[in-house]
């Protein structure tokens, strides 16, 4: 029983080729997003957003 449920288990996995291409696909869109992510948080908020947002939170608090 113990067999089959390791099998089991390698054969949900994929093979190690199929783990590595998986790992690869995650690295890459971390390192995309944090290059995108970076990019925007070095820009400043535009005012009219900003009145928007404290607009909202004032309408919340009412």
């Amino acid at each position: 029983m113990m067999t089959n449920r390791h099998e089991h288990k390698r054969s949900m996995q994929g093979s190690a080729e199929d783990r590595h291409a998986r790992r690869a696909f995650r690295n890459a869109m971390s390192a995309g997003l944090k290059r995108t992510y970076d990019r925007v948080s070095e820009k400043s908020v535009p005012d009219e957003f900003m009145q928007l947002l404290q607009a909202a939170d004032q309408k919340a608090k009412a």
